[in-house]
C-alpha cells in the first residue's frame, strides 16, 4: 500500500483560515451553552468537536469543506446521543483529506505504474541486451518496486503542486 502523501497547501485552501473558522463557530455562540452542556470549566465549553456547524456556510469555507464539517457534526450528534466522546473537527478534516489523497495516489499509480516500471527497467534491459529482462529474486524485485513507488509519489506530488 502506498504511503499517504501530505500535499503542500494549495492556493485556494487556507488551512489556518479553516481552523480559525472552526474556532469561531465554537466560540461565537453557535456551540451549545456551557451550563446546558454540563461543562465544569471553560475548556469543556469551548470544544471544537461540539460545534453544530449549521451556519458553516456563513463562514469563508468552500462548499466541500462545509459539507464535510456538517457530516462530522452529524456524527458528533449521534456520538453524543450514544454517550461516546466527540470527534475533533480539525482532526477529522485532516483524516478525510489524507484518505482522499491516498485514494488519488492509488488512482494515479494505477494509471502510470506500467510506464514507470518500463522507464526504471529500460537502462538495465539495454545494458544486459535483453528487452524482456525482469528482476529474478524477491529482494531484487522489491528494490525495483521501491524505486517505482518513489517515482510515482514524486510525480503525484508534482502534479498536486501544479493544480
Amino acid at each position: 500500500m502506498a504511503k499517504p502523501i501530505q500535499a503542500a497547501p494549495s492556493l485556494n485552501f487556507d488551512r489556518r483560515q479553516l481552523l480559525a473558522s472552526v474556532a469561531v463557530i465554537t466560540t461565537a455562540g453557535l456551540a451549545p451553552n456551557a451550563e446546558a452542556a454540563g461543562a465544569t470549566n471553560a475548556a469543556e465549553a469551548v470544544n471544537p468537536a461540539t460545534s453544530p456547524a449549521s451556519n458553516v456556510s456563513a463562514f469563508n469555507v468552500c462548499v466541500s469543506t462545509a459539507r464535510k464539517i456538517e457530516e462530522i457534526s452529524q456524527r458528533n450528534r449521534i456520538r453524543q446521543q450514544a454517550g461516546l466522546p466527540l470527534l475533533s473537527i480539525p482532526k477529522e478534516l485532516r483524516k478525510i483529506k489524507n484518505a482522499e489523497l491516498a485514494a488519488e495516489l492509488e488512482e494515479f499509480a494505477d494509471r502510470h505504474r506500467q510506464a514507470v516500471w518500463d522507464e526504471v527497467l529500460t537502462p538495465i534491459r539495454e545494458a544486459k541486451g535483453d528487452p524482456n529482462w525482469r528482476p529474478k529474486g524477491m529482494m531484487e524485485g522489491l528494490g525495483y518496486q521501491a524505486r517505482v513507488s518513489k517515482v510515482l509519489r514524486q510525480r503525484f506530488v508534482a502534479q498536486l503542486r501544479v493544480k
